[in-house]
């Protein structure tokens, strides 16, 4: 696709909004769409794996990646899950090396490429841009300090209810009479994201759900008592 349609894409999912480009004006903007690609991955497709030799980083627009390591013994350990708008496989930019882990798409998506090389001359022919990318690299690490904090000092309970909070407003509904979002990753997925195993997470939803604090229809989780459910986010 060429750099049009990127920025068509981008104007609905603003690089705005990602805490790496946040300090960015709109031309300084425009210069990293110029120096990027789409590409659409099919369900399953793989877009990298660990020691793969680092090309650049992505920018989900639309569908959602596994980022996960694999043991010797063939366990593996799902380490996010990007949704729009966010970046990943960017700390490697400036640390060097290879792909730290794998990345899969768990759904058809759309995801914007930034290649290093091309980034890298960018930013070196423009110190500001450097320096405003610097400042979103410390938004970006103040973000994962506290996903971080979230996996080890909190019960699975409220790690759901924040998960399924956080979908709400990405997805626009918290305003609806009932909120809802769409499961879009399997059970294990999502306990292996959560910190804890599908058993575990299985007895957690019927527990909300018999608290009547949710109810579930299939795929998708609508919310029935939205304070209940923010209380228990926090």
């Amino acid at each position: 696709m060429s750099n049009m349609d990127g920025e068509q894409i981008l104007r609905k999912e603003t690089l705005k909004d990602i805490p790496l480009f946040s300090e960015l004006d709109i031309e300084q903007l425009r210069q990293i769409t110029s120096i990027s690609s789409l590409e659409k991955r099919r369900k399953n497709d793989i877009l990298f794996l660990e020691q793969d030799e680092y090309r650049g980083f992505y920018i989900m627009l639309k569908g959602s990646v596994k980022i996960y390591k694999s043991s010797p013994e063939g366990k593996e350990v799902i380490l996010h899950i990007i949704k729009p708008p966010y970046p990943f496989a960017d700390v490697p930019l400036f640390e060097g090396g290879k792909y730290p882990a794998n990345a899969q798409a768990l759904e058809d998506s759309v995801i914007l490429f930034i290649p290093k090389n091309e980034f890298m001359e960018l930013i070196l022919k423009n110190p500001l841009i450097c320096l405003k990318i610097s400042a979103g690299f410390a938004k970006r690490l103040r973000l994962m300090s506290r996903q971080m904090e979230d996996l080890t000092l909190k019960e699975v309970s409220n790690r759901l209810a924040k998960y399924i909070m956080d979908e709400v407003k990405r997805t626009g509904t918290e305003y609806l009479p009932e909120p809802f979002v769409k499961l879009t990753i399997t059970k294990s997925t999502l306990a292996s994201l959560l910190g804890t195993i599908t058993e575990t997470l299985s007895r957690t939803f019927k527990k909300m759900q018999n608290e009547n604090i949710i109810r579930m229809n299939g795929k998708k989780i609508f919310v029935s008592n939205l304070s209940r459910l923010k209380d228990l986010a926090k």
